[in-house]
């Protein structure tokens, strides 16, 4: 029998799957001091900000004549030098510190199965070298690869979430859900942002679509409303489980130099019950490799598009050197920025999928005077509203890392 490969059904995939990674594991440990129900409604505020950003990002994307094309060639031409250096630079940094984190989280997670498993204990390292030997060099083969395997873990990534939902609720603590204090959430703003992004394969799937409009907007819609779920779900489970303080308190997690496989150690300490705690690792894991695929094929293209490296063997070769040298470094030296790095990380997202297609849609709109398919409702009161909220995303970061904001 002949399966049907729908190229939409998997981009709405490829889109959920690149938001569902590293920054959904530590919104429980960012955001619980402020209380479930504040952070609920933080968590509709930033969809509906992000999702606006993503039709900007593909009403820029579109105007290029360049079906091919990635961000650093789009934002080149509507925005020349300065736009391209922009763009280089926040990209490198925000796939750089992200991928960084899902090779530590990713492998971490490994080195706790390993060491149970085996009867020893595996260090994290040897995880992350695991994780990027069997994760890292799938990217190669391209789009059709990644949404083939990516389609396996995402069946994997709902299951398990489905049995968490069904027998991780008995256990939690409705007293866990009371109080909070909102005041606490402006410094997990930026971690939240990051959450919500998927922008990053944009490019890739307005090529993979051949620049279908009505599949594109289904796409960034359906694919956006996955993660919103997703976080919503995850958020009651882990804060109704876990205390704020305390041995295995929330906070304590999310100091440690590898939190997401500290989350797992918590709870199956305070819950008691082993397979739980298999199902809560298995979650993990899927989330991580879904998001690190995104990451990784959008890094992949961006850098062949930059350095105008042919997709040869030895191009190939070269471009994985570039994409995962500089994370891999990171994961294996600097552990303990997980958290840290996630927050930073939101801070490109606000100037790359922000700024930059708003001030690209702005110039093609109104300067050059460009006569689209698709453009974005709300002409320049909702471009305002793009740029006012990425520059305050940006002071969120900046006020928290100088103790600006309110911290416990």
């Amino acid at each position: 029998m002949k399966v049907r490969f729908n190229k939409t059904f998997g981009s709405i995939l490829l889109v959920g799957g690149t938001s569902i990674g590293a920054g959904m594991l530590a919104l429980p440990l960012t955001t619980g001091a402020g209380g479930f129900f504040p952070s609920s409604i933080l968590f509709f505020v930033v969809f509906a900000f992000m999702l606006l950003s993503l039709f900007y990002l593909m009403e820029a994307t579109l105007m290029s004549d360049k079906a091919n094309a990635n961000l650093i060639t789009i934002c080149k031409e509507r925005l020349g030098p300065i736009g391209e250096f922009t763009a280089w630079t926040s990209f490198l940094m925000l796939l750089y510190s992200v991928a960084a984190a899902y090779l530590s989280g990713g492998g971490s997670l490994i080195a706790d199965i390993l060491s149970s498993g085996l009867g020893f204990k595996v260090s994290a390292n040897v995880g992350i070298f695991i994780f990027l030997a069997v994760f890292g060099f799938i990217v190669v083969f391209e789009t059709k690869a990644v949404d083939a395997i990516n389609r396996i873990c995402m069946v994997g990534l709902a299951s398990s979430f489905v049995l968490l939902l069904i027998f991780v609720t008995p256990h939690v603590q409705w007293d866990h859900y009371r109080g909070g204090e909102p005041k606490y959430l402006w410094v997990a703003v930026p971690v939240v942002i990051l959450s919500f992004t998927s922008h990053i394969i944009v490019p890739s799937l307005r090529s993979y679509l051949g620049g279908d409009i009505m599949k594109l907007k289904k796409v960034l819609l359906i694919g956006s409303l996955i993660p919103l779920v997703f976080y919503l779900v995850w958020e009651f489970l882990i804060i109704g489980m876990l205390p704020l303080t305390g041995q295995y308190g929330l906070e304590k997690i999310g100091g440690a130099p590898h939190p997401v496989a500290g989350l797992t150690n918590a709870l199956n300490a305070i819950i008691g019950v082993p397979w739980i705690t298999v199902v809560v690792g298995l979650f993990s894991f899927f989330a991580l490799v879904t998001s690190f695929f995104g990451v990784s094929l959008s890094l992949y293209d961006f850098l062949a598009d930059g350095f105008k490296i042919k997709k040869t063997v030895k191009g190939k070769g070269v471009l994985l050197l570039l994409m995962f040298t500089p994370p891999l470094l990171f994961a294996l030296f600097y552990p303990s920025g997980f958290v840290a790095a996630l927050g930073y990380a939101g801070v490109f997202v606000a100037i790359l999928y922000g700024l930059l297609p708003a001030f690209m849609v702005w110039h093609g709109r109104y300067i050059e005077k460009k006569k689209e398919q698709f453009c974005v409702f709300g002409g320049k009161p909702f471009l305002f509203v793009m740029f006012i909220g990425s520059f305050a995303i940006i002071f969120f970061q900046i006020a928290a890392t100088n103790g600006w904001l309110p911290t416990l």
